[in-house]
């Protein structure tokens, strides 16, 4: 019976689940899981909160699942619903704070308080990337996370947040060009 389900596409699956067949669901997820907790990851810069944000990014898609229209792809709409929850849950929260990692100088290294591990688990340069990540204003975020971390096309940004394409473009740009300015904080000349 397994097999039947990995078998069938996103499409029957969530027939299946209208139907009744929460076994179809369980699925979906297996298959998303990962994507949705890297996103979500990306988005939140902490492990707690991811996992709270997909797990409820699950249940959000099982409660709207009636409500789904096939003509779009499973995976954006999933998408979409991850990345509003997040906006909400970073507008919610204002900014990360950060705090000295214990032994630096002032200005020295630096972690997000919320995940004491990655200090020690992410390269120099990844740490910084994420700091001004985080700079970044959670509408810039979002497009640089689905376009470099999910490598989503701008049409498919531009069905997950519900903008036009121009606008991801410019978002993208601005993100970028922000970034360049801010790792230049950061990085030694």
């Amino acid at each position: 019976m397994k097999e039947t389900y990995r078998k069938a596409s996103d499409v029957e699956l969530i027939r299946r689940v209208k139907s009744g067949d929460t076994r179809a669901f369980d699925e979906l997820m297996r298959r998303y899981a990962g994507s949705i907790y890297r996103l979500v990851y990306s988005l939140a810069r902490n492990h707690m909160d991811a996992d709270d944000l997909s797990q409820e990014t699950f249940i959000r898609a099982y409660r709207a699942i009636g409500r789904y229209d096939e003509q779009y792809r499973f995976y954006t709409w999933l998408h979409r619903i991850a990345v509003n929850l997040c906006i909400n849950h970073l507008k919610r929260k204002r900014r990360v704070r950060l705090v000295p990692l214990p032994g630096s100088e002032i200005g020295g290294e630096w972690q997000d308080i919320a995940d004491p591990k990655s200090g020690a688990e992410v390269s120099e340069l990844q740490r910084d990337l994420d700091r001004a990540l985080c700079k970044l204003p959670v509408d810039q975020r979002a497009v640089i996370v689905l376009r470099v971390k999910e490598e989503m096309s701008y049409s498919e940004i531009s069905d997950v947040l519900k903008i036009p394409v121009g606008t991801v473009m410019s978002r993208l740009s601005r993100a970028r060009s922000r970034l360049r300015r801010l790792l230049k904080e950061y990085l030694p000349v």
